[in-house]
C-alpha cells in the first residue's frame, strides 16, 4: 500500500508493507465466470493483507483472467495459475456427478506438495460458490497449535456427514475456510499417503471428498473455529434445521459465506431454492463483466431441466401401460385356469385380484406422479 503525502516543500511517498495472505480456488475455462463474485469479494475484504491467489485450474491461462486480474491490480493483490494435469487426477478420483462434483474440485490432493510452490507455508482455502463478507486475516493469522488444519466448527454440520464420519472414525473438516499448515502436511505426508487414504475412503464412501480424506487424514489435529463468527453455509438443510431468523444472525457475524448445494442443486446463478446470502453474490454478480452470461446460462439450465421433465413423463407414460398390460395378462390367465379346471373358488380370486391390481396400479401411479414432481 502507497500512501503520498505532500508538504509545502517536498512531497514524500510511504510504503506500507502489508502481510501476506495465501488464499487456494479452483476453477476451469466454463466456470470462472461463477467465480469472479468470490475473488472480486475476496480482495475487496481483504485489503490489511497482501493476498496471493493460487488458483489451481486444468485450462485456464493468463489471458482468461484479465478482468479478474484487473482487479486483483486494483487492490494491489495477486492471481497465480497452478496448472494441474486432469487426466491424472481424473485416473485417482472416483465421482459419481461430475457435474455436481468436478473432478478439478479434487486438485487440493496435490496443493500442497506440488501445485503450490515451496515458499507457501501456510494456505487458507476458498470454493467457487462463496462470498467474502468481511477481513479473513484473523482467522488465516490463527494459532494452530501443532494442528495440520483448522476450520469452521461442525456445529452446522448436516446430521448425515456426522454419521459418514463416526463411521469412518475421523474429525469432521470443513473446506470451505480451512487453513492449513503446507510446511508440516509436507514433512509428515506423502502425496501418495493423501492418495492412497482417498482411495479408502471412496471404497467405503462410494466416491472420492476431500473433507472425508482430511477428516480422517488429520484426525486429531484439526483446530475448530465457531462457525457464526467465521463461516457458514447457506442452503435448504441450513434452512430447515436451523431457520431464517438464526442464517441471518450468522450473516452478521460471519466473514465468509458459503452457498453449498443440496439434491436440488440450488445456487445463486440457479436459485431453485432461495437464501438470503444470494444477494451479497448479486451485488458482485451485476458488476462484473459476466453479468448477461448469469441470466443466459440458467436459461439454458432451465430448458434443459425442462426436457429432462418432458422425457421422464413420457417414460412414465410408457410405464403404466406397461403396468396395465402385466396385470391384464394375469387376470385373463386365471379365467382361462379357472375354465379348464372349472373350479369354482377362481371366481372370487379373480374378483379379489382385479380390485388389487387396480389399486396397485393407482398406487404406482401416485407414486410415480410424485416423483416426478421431486425431479
Amino acid at each position: 500500500m502507497i500512501c503520498i503525502l505532500q508538504c509545502k516543500h517536498f512531497t514524500a511517498r510511504i510504503i506500507f508493507m502489508r502481510p501476506r495472505m495465501n488464499v487456494f480456488i479452483t476453477t476451469s475455462k466454463k466456470s470462472l465466470h461463477l467465480a469472479y463474485p468470490a475473488i472480486v469479494s475476496l480482495f475487496e475484504h481483504n485489503q490489511d493483507s497482501e493476498v496471493f491467489l493460487y488458483i489451481a485450474s486444468e485450462d485456464l491461462v493468463q489471458e482468461d483472467i484479465e478482468a479478474e486480474s484487473e482487479q486483483a491490480s486494483r487492490y494491489g493483490h495477486h492471481i497465480i495459475i497452478c496448472s494441474f494435469d486432469e487426466e491424472a487426477c481424473r485416473k485417482q478420483i472416483v465421482s459419481s456427478d461430475s457435474e455436481h462434483w468436478p473432478v478439478g474440485a479434487m486438485s487440493c490432493y496435490w496443493m500442497f506438495h506440488e501445485l503450490l510452490p515451496q515458499e507457501v507455508e501456510r494456505i487458507l482455502a476458498i470454493e467457487a460458490d462463496t462470498v467474502t463478507t468481511g477481513s479473513l486475516r484473523e482467522f488465516y493469522e490463527i494459532d494452530l497449535e501443532g494442528s495440520y488444519a483448522a476450520c469452521p466448527d461442525p456445529e452446522h454440520k448436516p446430521l448425515n456427514h456426522k454419521n459418514v464420519m463416526d463411521k469412518l472414525q475421523g474429525d469432521l473438516l470443513t473446506f470451505v475456510g480451512s487453513v492449513y499448515d503446507v510446511k508440516k502436511i509436507r514433512d509428515d505426508f506423502s502425496l501418495q499417503d493423501i492418495l492412497q487414504m482417498d482411495g479408502e475412503i471412496s471404497k467405503k464412501y462410494g466416491q472420492s471428498q476431500m473433507e472425508l480424506t482430511f477428516g480422517v487424514l488429520f484426525r486429531g489435529k484439526i483446530k475448530y473455529i465457531p462457525a457464526p463468527l467465521y463461516s457458514i453455509e447457506e442452503n435448504r438443510h441450513f434452512v430447515e434445521r436451523f431457520g431464517y431468523d438464526y442464517m441471518k444472525e450468522c450473516e452478521e457475524t460471519c466473514k465468509l459465506l458459503h452457498f453449498s448445494s443440496t439434491g436440488d442443486k440450488e445456487k445463486p446463478w440457479n436459485p431453485t431454492n432461495i437464501m438470503p446470502g444470494y444477494l451479497y453474490w448479486w451485488d458482485y454478480a451485476r458488476k462484473s463483466p459476466y453479468y448477461k452470461k448469469y441470466f443466459e446460462e440458467q436459461w439454458k439450465i432451465y430448458e434443459r431441466q425442462k426436457e429432462k421433465n418432458a422425457a421422464l413423463k413420457k417414460n412414465i407414460s410408457y410405464r403404466n401401460i406397461l403396468i396395465v398390460t402385466i396385470i391384464l395378462m394375469l387376470v385373463l390367465d386365471i379365467i382361462v385356469m379357472g375354465a379348464i379346471l372349472r373350479e369354482w373358488y377362481v371366481i372370487p380370486l379373480m374378483i379379489a385380484l382385479g380390485a388389487g391390481a387396480f389399486a396397485g396400479a393407482v398406487l404406482i401411479r401416485k407414486i410415480l406422479s410424485v416423483l416426478h414432481r421431486e425431479s
